[in-house]
């Protein structure tokens, strides 16, 4: 805001620079006047000059104004400009902003529906995968019932210690399939290899028998029982087993020695409703929870 006082500060220097030369041409003029003579020409004369002066420095005041306020309007009219050029880019920026966003939000809502579809579809085929794993078992599950009958009319009540050359070697593992836990023990293949593996109590009682050989991956033959829990926990934690395990060579029933290979796998089922295996934990559900006095049979 300008001060009242700043005009009249500023008009003090002008009026002291003009006044004098008012005085100076006024004072030529008077000399013309009085005096015809040489004085009066030189009075006028510089009463002339002062008044050509003047004209001429209130002529370029105006110039010099006339172009300040074109330059200050040109300044003016480019910041406008330049002030509207930075809003139509913002506002070009945010309608792109926006536009990113309905891109990504539609995007997500179409992941979210692929994903719920994938997820459908997972629960669709555990659900079909369970049903069969659960076929599967009950048809393992009649086969050693028909398997340990036909059994039990061959075996007396207590097998007859054999030497220990006699005896059949196997490798064994463990594989977890739910809550159902695997024996899987594996011998050379040559023409006194078995055909048969059954898992008999202290009474002599057959608690476990497998199903029909088949041939590993590395060429060896592998058979799958399912034994008591309380075995699969001894054999798991090293400790001597209250049960024996026979093979059945050429009709006749024979020792079995076992050789840990360390392996401990369970199966697993994806999104995508494969089955597959992985290794298990050392600590898994299964291993160490085994509990004296329950029975079931595989294969």
């Amino acid at each position: 805001m300008r001060l009242p006082g700043a005009g009249l500060g500023s008009a003090l220097p002008e009026l002291r620079h003009t006044v004098p030369l008012a005085f100076a041409a006024l004072a030529g003029l008077l000399l013309i006047a009085i005096d015809r003579g040489p004085a009066g020409w030189l009075g006028g004369g510089a009463a002339a000059g002062i008044a050509a002066c003047a004209i001429y420095v209130w002529s370029a005041r105006r110039s010099l104004l006339r172009s300040a306020h074109e330059a200050h309007a040109r300044e003016l009219q480019e910041l406008a400009e330049d002030a509207d050029s930075r809003v139509e880019l913002v506002v070009k920026q945010f309608e792109w902003a926006v536009g990113d966003v309905a891109k990504l939000r539609h995007e997500l809502e179409r992941a979210e529906a692929t994903v719920r579809t994938l997820t459908e579809r997972g629960r669709e085929r555990e659900h079909r995968s369970e049903q069969l794993v659960r076929q599967i078992s009950r048809l393992r599950e009649r086969l050693a019932e028909i398997a340990m009958a036909a059994s039990l009319t061959q075996s007396g009540r207590e097998s007859p210690s054999r030497p220990l050359f006699e005896a059949i070697y196997f490798t064994w593992g463990i594989h977890l399939d739910g809550p159902r836990a695997r024996l899987e023990l594996q011998t050379a293949a040559n023409s006194g290899s078995p055909t048969r593996v059954r898992v008999m109590d202290r009474d002599g009682q057959i608690v476990a028998v497998s199903g029909m050989a088949v041939v590993s991956l590395d060429g060896n033959l592998e058979f799958q029982l399912e034994p008591p829990l309380d075995l699969i926990a001894d054999l798991d934690e090293g400790r001597e087993i209250d049960y024996a395990i026979e093979a059945l060579v050429d009709d006749e029933w024979k020792p079995v020695r076992l050789k840990d290979t360390g392996r401990r796998t369970r199966s697993v089922v994806d999104v995508e409703g494969r089955l597959s295996r992985v290794p298990a934990a050392p600590d898994a559900p299964g291993l160490t929870d085994a509990t004296h006095g329950q029975r079931s049979a595989l294969n």
